[in-house]
């Protein structure tokens, strides 16, 4: 059966037995009857036909776009990302945290509580909602780099500082296994150094279709150089590079930057930040 652009409506805004037609569902998500095709066709969400072969979207479904719509929207993450986190939320036992790995969440509510805001002051200074926020200070989902990076501003703080640990000599020897990291949306920060230095070196695994899910800017500089597969960097409004292995980026870190990784590999790149402002 050919489907039409019209989906009939005898009862318009009004729930049915068999659920919400496309037209319903989208204007309850805020947004438009193509994207909820689109997205359908990703595989993001799924709907039930009626006997004579129209869309219904249940309940559970139309919470599913309300979220893939903030994911979107909101983190700027793109169709692979989305199904990842969808996929972290779906009721699946929580991935086990490594040992280095850093409950970034928590370090993010001990921020707004000493800077005495709440969790809708913190939401809206940063461009989240506060549902989302509480979400992620109890560490239930996770956070794009860009928006991370909002949020430890909003608080007068940085990424590294969060990351950070006091150095106890001045040379410092950093093992393999020494590294301590954030994980989320596909993307993994492990920081090089410890305590007040003028460089922040940094290696960044991105998984294939996940980034910075938007666009940031800080004071200093940014020296970037591939390790593995390839990194898409967008400076301003369009100045863009795509990096291969060997090749390196160097940058003022306060030009508007955003990054993902466009291939079908996993990506690798050491990422010096000088000062660290991230």
């Amino acid at each position: 059966m050919v489907e039409t652009s019209r989906d009939p409506d005898p009862l318009p805004g009004r729930r049915r037995e068999l659920g919400y037609t496309v037209g319903d569902a989208a204007r309850i998500a805020g947004i438009s009857p193509t994207t909820v095709r689109v997205w359908e066709r990703q595989g993001l969400v799924s709907s039930r036909r009626s006997p004579s072969g129209y869309r219904y979207f249940g309940e559970e479904e139309l919470s599913r776009l309300r979220r893939i719509a903030y994911l979107r929207g909101t983190e700027r993450l793109n169709g692979a990302a989305i199904h990842r986190v969808l996929a972290e939320e779906s009721g699946r036992s929580p991935r086990p945290r490594s040992r280095n790995e850093i409950p970034v969440g928590l370090r993010l509510r001990r921020l707004r509580q000493q800077r005495g805001m709440t969790l809708e002051q913190a939401a809206t200074a940063a461009g989240l909602s506060a549902s989302f926020l509480s979400s992620v200070e109890r560490d239930q989902t996770g956070i794009s780099p860009a928006s991370l990076h909002k949020l430890a501003d909003t608080y007068g703080a940085t990424l590294t500082s969060i990351m950070r640990r006091a150095a106890p000599r001045l040379a410092q020897l950093k093992r393999l296994d020494g590294r301590r990291a954030i994980r989320n949306h596909g993307v993994t920060m492990e920081q090089m150094v410890d305590g007040q230095t003028m460089m922040d070196p940094s290696i960044f695994t991105v998984e294939p279709g996940a980034g910075s899910g938007g666009s940031y800017s800080h004071a200093g500089e940014e020296f970037v150089y591939m390790l593995q597969g390839s990194l898409e960097i967008v400076l301003g409004v369009g100045e863009r590079y795509t990096l291969k292995v060997g090749e390196s980026l160097y940058y003022p870190s306060t030009i508007e930057h955003r990054w993902r990784n466009p291939g079908t590999e996993m990506a690798q790149a050491l990422w010096v930040n000088t000062p660290p402002t991230f």
